[in-house]
């Protein structure tokens, strides 16, 4: 094969790839990110400690600040008007908060959850995606990253993307996102985010129980963003059955006072999802808007000779 030729495929491979990671890979409007979202984090990350398996990308801010900007643009443009009222903005294994720095840029208030990781080592008891809602990891002493996982309900002291969340001073929450319920406050968030997060909770068919704990904490909008299923769960049946159910039960979630209101395509398939609070919609819909006074061109003209 030319070398050429070789070119020519790698090309066509990385447009494909693009092309499947959908909007993200995407700029979607002609106005930039803002310029202080494209500065290095203030870490220098030859000196600190950092979990062996964050990839070199997650280390590159504007790189997860770009990939957020396009999020919200998609599934909360609310957030990037300068007229929307100042929102509370919560987010669940926020990871770098590149979510919560673009909302945070706007003027809204921002909180981050985050904790160990429970993805690798899928036998029972060792990976999170096979457990029930409330069900104790018990059959390992280290999460993925190897930091000790805290026994008898004694606090997180670290986790994997604690440099950068200190480095940009982000307020976080640490807790399990599938241990409910949360330590947080009834309707205490307006906004909230769940983005490639869900699956490593519990498994699909417990998810009724986090998406129930996600509409006590939240008074408008809750946005859930699914990951393609990887090679090794695509392997079970039985995992990706219950995989359509819950996607299926997202499109048609009308529960808890929340309904869903948009499916949005990720990687090729229908991954994305904004809930909608039915009382926050009415409410909106009821608020008249407010309007421009409408000047005739003979009083315009009166009052640009009186001047």
């Amino acid at each position: 094969m030319s070398e050429e030729l070789e070119a020519e495929i790698r090309a066509l491979r990385k447009q494909y790839n693009a092309l499947r990671r959908g909007a993200d890979a995407m700029q979607l409007y002609t106005d930039g990110m803002p310029d202080e979202l494209l500065t290095p984090y203030p870490v220098d990350w030859d000196t600190v400690e950092t979990p062996r398996d964050i990839q070199g990308k997650y280390k590159e801010r504007a790189r997860n600040c770009e990939r957020s900007w396009s999020r919200i643009q998609q599934f909360t443009p609310e957030l990037l008007r300068t007229k929307t009222p100042k929102k509370r903005v919560f987010e669940m294994s926020t990871a770098h908060a590149g979510m919560l720095e673009v909302a945070r840029h706007f003027g809204h208030d921002v909180l981050g959850n985050d904790y160990l990781n429970f993805v690798q080592g899928q036998a029972k008891g060792e990976g999170a995606v096979h457990r029930k809602a409330n069900e104790e990891i018990t059959d390992r002493d280290f999460d993925d990253y190897g930091r000790p996982i805290p026994k008898d309900g004694s606090p997180v002291e670290s986790w994997a993307y604690e440099h950068i969340i200190k480095s940009i001073d982000m307020p976080i929450k640490l807790f399990d996102g599938g241990m409910v319920p949360y330590p947080i406050d009834d309707k205490s968030h307006d906004i909230m985010f769940c983005m490639q997060a869900i699956e490593h909770y519990c498994h699909p068919d417990e998810w009724g129980k986090v998406l129930a704990e996600f509409c006590r904490i939240t008074t408008e909008t809750i946005v859930v963003l699914l990951n393609k299923l990887p090679p090794h769960l695509e392997k079970q049946p039985d995992y990706v059955e219950a995989f359509e159910r819950a996607k299926i039960a997202l499109r048609d979630y009308d529960e808890n006072g929340f309904e869903c209101v948009s499916v949005h395509m990720y990687w090729g398939e229908a991954l994305g999802y904004r809930l909608d609070c039915r009382a926050a919609i009415a409410e909106n819909l009821a608020t008249p808007k407010p309007t421009k006074k409408k000047t005739t061109k003979a009083k315009a003209t009166k009052k640009a000779a009186k001047k």
